[in-house]
Parts: C-alpha cells; sequence; structure tokens
C-alpha cells in the first residue's frame, strides 16, 4: 500500500506562470502558491489561454479577486466550438443552473452521516459484519459528498463549503482535502493529458497508453507489474480508499504552498482525528483483535472498490493526449465518458456517472446535472462535438481491454528493447 500511495510524484516548480483570461494576461508566479486549489493547476496554463477553465471552476469570489490583479492585454484565437461553449454556458447560468438546493444538499448530508453512523452503531451493537458493510457503503457515498462541496457546488460561500469538506473528507474519511484538491483540480483542468494529469499517472501498478512505456523501467517494480495489470485491476480496486488515505499522510507531512501552511494545522488535526477515532472505535467496539481488524478491513476495502469501480471508468480508455493543443471544452469530451444513468446508478455513484456534464461544468450543483444532460448533448449534436456514455458493465469491459492491450503491447515493446 505504501509503495502505491508513494508513486504520485508533485510536479516540478516553474519560477515563473502567466495566464490568459478574458484576453488579459495575469502574472502569477507569486500568487500561484497562495493559490486555493493548488499551483500545479496555474502552472499547467503557463502561457495558455485559462479562460474557460478559469470559468469552470470559480465564482463570485474569485471573479472579484481578478478585478483587483494587475493585467496587461494578450489574445489568443478562439475555436468555434469554444465560441459556441462560452455562450452555451452563459445559456445555463442565466437559466440559474448554477444554483444549489440547498434543502437538498440538507438531505444528502443527513442521509450521508447517517448511514455512517448506523454502520457504526450495529457495529457497536454486536452485529458487526453488516455493520462494517453499512460502514463502508457510508465511506463511498463520504466521498462523493466531499467532492461536491470540494468543487464549491454547494454554498457561495468557500469557507463554509471548506468546513463540510473537511468533515466528510478528512474526519470521517481520511482525506487530505487540500492533496484532493491540488490533485483533482489539475486533473480536471488538463483532463487525461499525458506526463500532466496527475490521475492518469498510475505507475507502477497501471500504464494507460504506450507513451507510459519507456518511464517503465524506471518505475521500480514497474516491468514485472504491467504485463499482468489486466488480470490484478478488479482485484486491486479496494485498496484504493487506503491508498489515497495514505498519500493524504504523506501530504500533510511535507512541506507545499503558502496557501496550505495557511490550514496545515487544521488539516494535520482532521487527519489525525479520523484514524483517533476509527482505530479507536474497532478496538473498543469489536468483541476480539481479530473482529477490529476485520471491521476495518471490510469497511476500507468495500468503500474503496464502490469509489475506484466508478472513478476509472471515465476516462482512463479515453484519449490521451500529449500536450494542450485543443479548447477546453473540446478536450473534456474527448477524455471522458459517462455511465449511462439510471436511479441506482445516479445514487451510487454520487452523480459522477454524468462525469462530461460535471467535467464541463464541475461547480454545478450534483442534483443539477441530471436535468442539464439532454441540453449538453443537444449543444453536443449542434456543434459536431463527441458526448460519449456506456452502460456499467461495458464501462468496465472497455477499461479490462485498454489494460490488456497495453499488457501486450508492453510486451512486444520489451522484447524489441531487449534486441
Amino acid at each position: 500500500l505504501l509503495w502505491c500511495a508513494m508513486a504520485y510524484k508533485p510536479a516540478a516548480n516553474l519560477e515563473v506562470c502567466y495566464i490568459t483570461i478574458d484576453d488579459k494576461q495575469y502574472d502569477c508566479s507569486k500568487f500561484k502558491d497562495f493559490h486555493p486549489g493548488g499551483r500545479q493547476v496555474l502552472e499547467q496554463y503557463h502561457e495558455l489561454d485559462a479562460t474557460d477553465v478559469f470559468y469552470a471552476f470559480h465564482g463570485k469570489e474569485a471573479f472579484a479577486k481578478l478585478g483587483n490583479m494587475k493585467s496587461v492585454p494578450k489574445t489568443f484565437p478562439v475555436s468555434p466550438e469554444a465560441k459556441a461553449f462560452r455562450e452555451f454556458r452563459k445559456k445555463l447560468e442565466a437559466e440559474g443552473w448554477f444554483e444549489s438546493s440547498k434543502l437538498w444538499y440538507l438531505y444528502k448530508t443527513t442521509e450521508v452521516l447517517g448511514t455512517t453512523l448506523l454502520g457504526l452503531y450495529l457495529g457497536a451493537i454486536g452485529h458487526w459484519l453488516i455493520g462494517a458493510i453499512v460502514l463502508g457503503l457510508g465511506f463511498q457515498q463520504q466521498g462523493w459528498l466531499s467532492h461536491d462541496y470540494c468543487h464549491q457546488q454547494v454554498f457561495e460561500n468557500r469557507r463554509l463549503n471548506n468546513f463540510f469538506a473537511y468533515l466528510c473528507g478528512s474526519i470521517c474519511s481520511g482525506y487530505s482535502v487540500n492533496w484532493w484538491k491540488e490533485r483533482h483540480n489539475t486533473h480536471h483542468a488538463i483532463t487525461n493529458v499525458f506526463d500532466s494529469d496527475p490521475d492518469i499517472d498510475n505507475l507502477p501498478l497501471f500504464a494507460w497508453d504506450e507513451k507510459d512505456f519507456p518511464r517503465v523501467e524506471t518505475v521500480p517494480g514497474a516491468s514485472s507489474l504491467i504485463p499482468y495489470q489486466h488480470l490484478y485491476f478488479l482485484p486491486w480496486t479496494p485498496l484504493l480508499k487506503l491508498i489515497w488515505k495514505l498519500q493524504s499522510i504523506l501530504f500533510v507531512r511535507a512541506k507545499h504552498s503558502s496557501a496550505w501552511e495557511k490550514v496545515a494545522v487544521y488539516e494535520k488535526a482532521c487527519v489525525l482525528f479520523h484514524w483517533t477515532w476509527l482505530l479507536s472505535y474497532c478496538y473498543y467496539f469489536m468483541p476480539t483483535i481479530g473482529h477490529s481488524i476485520l471491521f476495518f478491513v471490510i469497511a476500507e476495502f468495500l468503500g474503496g472498490a464502490g469509489i475506484a469501480n466508478i472513478v476509472f471508468m471515465n476516462h482512463y480508455a479515453c484519449d490521451h493526449p500529449e500536450n494542450m493543443t485543443t479548447s477546453f471544452v473540446s478536450l473534456q469530451l474527448a477524455t471522458t465518458v459517462n455511465i449511462a444513468p439510471s436511479t441506482w446508478m445516479n445514487w451510487f455513484s454520487g452523480g459522477l456517472n454524468l462525469q462530461v456534464e460535471h467535467h464541463l461544468f464541475p461547480t454545478m450543483p450534483r442534483h443539477n446535472l441530471f436535468t442539464v444532460r439532454p441540453l449538453v448533448q443537444q449543444f453536443c449534436k449542434e456543434n459536431g462535438l463527441p458526448y460519449q456514455s456506456r452502460p456499467f458493465f461495458e464501462c468496465i469491459s472497455v477499461i479490462l481491454a485498454q489494460l490488456s492491450k497495453m499488457s501486450s503491447a508492453y510486451i512486444k515493446y520489451k522484447s524489441t528493447q531487449a534486441l
């Protein structure tokens, strides 16, 4: 687990960073270390037009701050699909689709916290197996809920969103919110871009593209594992939550940006509190040490499998461009696929089965994605853009086929390198 957790390495820190928004270039060289979403996402758009990605992530607060920053004129050509997308976004904003229902999120937060507490209660009164299963489901749903809060979907006030993100993400689930933001925001901004999107850098376990092959030999153990990746992918998925929690521990122990240092004490305390309450519960409420270990493993593994078998379906078998040579909207649509919606899937996946809509509009509240879906489909049709959607089991089949294809390709690559 620790080996997998340590596989992710932060990108190198650029000395200068210039980004352009609405034909104005901003010097973010100093600001990037104070950026609440992490420096990496800014550095990936150095000397590029970041207009669409800025609008995708930010609300009124950020626009007010942007208005106080110095800038110089700078223009980039705008593609027809990017122009159409900007108009489409304005239309959705005017219709109110970016406004959340506080009542819906009250219900959802109560449901998820209630599921978690129910699992703990069942375990405490002797029903440890069913309690572990319910807690595992609660852990999975906590992941989706903290995701909503981290994306600032619920409140206009960033501090309120962050409070609930720490509650659901750090205290209840054991994740570092700022680890998540730095990694996940970069993933959203440069989805599937090779050697840039941290989410597809999965060595030593998985190589998703032939462009990964030259790096395999540089990562200990990878060359022995990759030929079998399609065989161990599904059995591996229960480990994802524990890997993320270990990555979070490594993150909070290290030094990061100035924005991180402001909240470091609080986040470390939240992560420590998670491990304290979880391990204490397992020790005091389970009848034996063996039951404690089983309760912990079942809950963590079910939560991990429930998360992994959603998040890995949406991007990994899609295109992996080498660099940012296209518009934001074209990149998202080329690298993202939906899991076909149903009442069960919409609930189980926390709305992330509608990944196309979510990646185009990350701050749109989850409950509005389902209504906006046909509008997005129509937009894609009118502008000749792809809209990808597959049934759940077909998504799994495509992922396994991609891994198998890369396994075979790597074996051939390795044999040619040996000549």
